[in-house]
């Protein structure tokens, strides 16, 4: 199986061992790692295509490069691969502007599965109306930025009319709001009134959906709601459906506080590392995890002498290495 660095289990672990025990002999890799001598002599032509080890006066013919150059040349590579897709995905996203742009011309009713709403109003008198048709689950993403009194007070005659109904509710919010004051009391009510609520980072995209048949996508100009989209056509809920189960799995419950994580990296962690990775300053990170520049220059710090890097592109480097995030995390 491939690992996120792109070789397989067995070419890493060989590098490995071989990062350990440069002058080790074939038999002596294959015994240690119980493999065969034919999977250890192709676990070397990989490393060798991938530039992670070189020819030299080791027992094996090779000699493992050293994992500062080696593994940093090959995130280098991975790196020029996934802006060539980023090209990629932004001519689509590109052709999606025009389409939608295009369709904007047009009337409501020749849009199939699309239905505009505009103002702030609109969009959760909608909600609210979807809300108390719901038969099963309501699962809402976001918003995401700091949740505000206004989206509180819209927020709360929905989950009111989803517990009238006895409906499931599942939310993922931004970590942040557990250092809000105004939020937290509306949050811990809604967990125990509506169901699970669950923290992440750093979110992706503000969406409602219910009962998987009606997606609603809120359009803000900064902290404010101009209008939004209510989608069902069946390859967006899916869409949907497919991204919210994900994140669903990586968030953590709503708690008092963060919980520990015992050495490994925290969520807030891992979320910086992937952000810096696709290329986001500190700024915008701050600014997409809704906290201040100071908390992310603090993890700088500590995420650097955790790792003994010394740049940014080794930190990445060393924290793909380490499976604390993913090259595919980087787009």
């Amino acid at each position: 199986m491939l690992t996120t660095l792109g070789i397989d289990s067995v070419a890493k672990s060989v590098y490995l061992a071989m990062v350990a025990q440069p002058h080790a002999e074939i038999p002596k890799l294959a015994e240690e790692l119980d493999e065969s001598d034919d999977a250890i002599a192709g676990a070397l032509e990989q490393l060798a295509n991938l530039s992670l080890v070189a020819p030299g006066a080791g027992a094996t013919g090779w000699l493992p490069v050293a994992p500062e150059f080696g593994l940093a040349s090959l995130l280098a590579r991975q790196q020029a691969d996934l802006a060539r897709h980023q090209l990629q995905v932004d001519d689509s996203r590109r052709e999606v502007a025009q389409l939608l742009a295009s369709h904007g011309r047009r009337s409501q009713g020749q849009v199939p599965g699309v239905e505009w709403l505009s103002g702030e109003a609109a969009v959760w008198q909608r909600v609210a109306e979807l809300a108390d048709g719901c038969q099963e689950e309501a699962l809402s993403l976001g918003p995401t930025e700091r949740l505000t009194e206004s989206v509180i007070e819209a927020a709360r005659p929905v989950d009111e009319a989803l517990l009238r109904r006895g409906a499931r509710s599942r939310s993922i919010l931004l970590e942040s709001a557990r250092n809000d004051n105004s939020s937290m009391p509306y949050l811990r009510w809604k967990m125990e009134a509506v169901g699970g609520v669950r923290m992440l980072p750093s979110l992706p995209v503000w969406m409602m959906m219910i009962d998987h048949r009606y997606a609603v996508v809120p359009v803000a100009n900064g902290r404010s709601v101009v209008g939004g989209l209510v989608c069902t056509a069946e390859s967006i809920i899916s869409a949907f459906a497919a991204l919210f189960a994900t994140l669903w799995k990586e968030a953590l419950p709503l708690t008092e506080a963060r919980p520990r994580t015992g050495g490994r990296l925290s969520l807030q962690e891992q979320h910086i590392l992937r952000l810096w990775a696709q290329g986001l300053t500190d700024a915008s990170a701050a600014r997409q995890m809704d906290v201040s520049l100071r908390t992310v220059r603090r993890l700088s710090d500590k995420l650097t002498e955790r790792f003994g890097a010394h740049s940014r592109f080794q930190l990445g480097a060393m924290a793909i290495a380490e499976g604390s995030i993913r090259a595919e995390d980087m787009i």
